[in-house]
């Protein structure tokens, strides 16, 4: 295995060819998505104007949101595969 096919590329890095979406006002750290920038600004830099709280605030309640949703989704999944082995149990054990 090559070591290039091994490296882990974040999400956050911008590929070659590519502009960013958003740098860092004080990193100049750039970012593939505004929401990443602000979630970035906000974790790793201390002192911050009431825009980047906000921005900052929004995007961590947006992080959240999302992550309901997966979790809903796994909730989904599991109760359809939980159904399709009790419906196949009760069939199996009927026979």
């Amino acid at each position: 295995m090559s070591r290039e096919a091994s490296v882990v590329v974040p999400e956050t890095a911008v590929p070659d060819g590519e502009t960013a979406a958003a740098t860092c006002p004080y990193c100049d750290r750039p970012f593939r998505r505004e929401r990443l920038r602000d979630l970035h600004v906000g974790d790793a830099h201390e002192v911050l104007s009431d825009g980047e709280t906000a921005a900052y605030e929004a995007a961590v309640e947006a992080e959240a949101e999302d992550l309901f949703v997966y979790h809903l989704k796994v909730a989904g999944a599991l109760g359809v595969v939980f159904t399709a082995l009790f419906l196949l149990a009760v069939v199996g054990f009927s026979l």
